[in-house]
């Protein structure tokens, strides 16, 4: 059996069970790492914030020593129009080429969303699946994530440049809380709610609607108690058992991009192929 090693970075939120029960090899992930010109072409964006050459270099001695003991190896990252980890095993693969196969996996999402798609490649692995198979089921898959997550204010993402400043400004005049969603690997406007509350309940609404969920996970940066509500709220509508309906914190790499007060779900949709 091909012996293929799971990579992904620490903006997947894994907890330490997750990741020992899945072996999963997670790379921390610098605040260099995550630009602050999210709005720029990938192009301009890539020349002007290309990943840090001590990155770089954390990826080859990672992939090195996973090289050891493995045939291979599917390193699943944050969204690359959210950061620069991809870009960064990108340039590590090109240095190991003749060291061994790597097969890089743009999750286009970020926390559990992507902390899922890791967890999913390694029951891939655990089946026999080779690394080239592993990689291309992971990326057909990419829709079935999905991070719908509500920020008590909007400046850490208006000066991450995450969102536009008249976005910014008009929630704050209107003292609102948004909803947001990553899509295609981007944050973008979801909802809005005024009140903590209102977040609660369109976040448990997202839930519900889904036509068959797999597994959510409840996240939050700071403040427990909001989610233990969400976490009722979900389970109440839903009635999702609890293997399948988790409770997390948001760990910093996406803390630092949100903010304190954060909230929010990462749930993965069944596949009915």
């Amino acid at each position: 059996m091909t012996r293929v090693a799971i990579v992904t970075d620490s903006s997947a939120d894994l907890t330490p069970e997750m990741r020992a029960g899945g072996r999963i090899t997670v790379i921390p992930i610098p605040t260099t790492a995550i630009p602050s010109r999210a709005a720029m072409p990938r192009d301009v964006e890539r020349q002007l914030n290309g990943p840090p050459p001590a990155l770089v270099d954390t990826f080859v001695a990672t992939f090195s020593e996973l090289a050891t003991d493995h045939d291979a190896i599917v390193a699943v990252l944050l969204s690359s129009r959210l950061g620069g980890m991809v870009d960064a095993a990108l340039q590590a693969r090109e240095r190991l080429a003749k060291v061994v196969p790597i097969d890089v996996v743009d999750s286009r999402s970020a926390s559990l969303g992507l902390g899922f798609q890791a967890v999913h490649g390694t029951e891939l692995a655990q089946q026999g699946m080779g690394a080239v198979e592993i990689a291309a089921a992971l990326r057909a898959a990419t829709d079935r994530y999905h991070v719908v997550f509500s920020v008590e204010s909007v400046e850490h993402l208006r000066v991450s440049g995450r969102i536009g400043r008249s976005a910014a400004m008009i929630a704050d005049a209107l003292q609102l809380k948004p909803l947001l969603r990553i899509d295609e690997g981007q944050i973008i406007p979801y909802e809005r709610a005024r009140t903590r509350q209102r977040a609660i309940h369109e976040l448990a609404d997202f839930v519900s609607e889904l036509p068959a969920v797999e597994r959510c996970a409840v996240l939050y940066a700071t403040s427990r108690t909001d989610g233990d509500r969400l976490f009722q709220t979900i389970a109440a509508v839903t009635r999702l058992p609890s293997h399948r309906l988790t409770l997390h914190q948001i760990g910093p790499a996406v803390a630092a991009q949100v903010g304190p007060g954060a909230l929010g779900v990462a749930v993965v949709e069944t596949d009915v192929a």
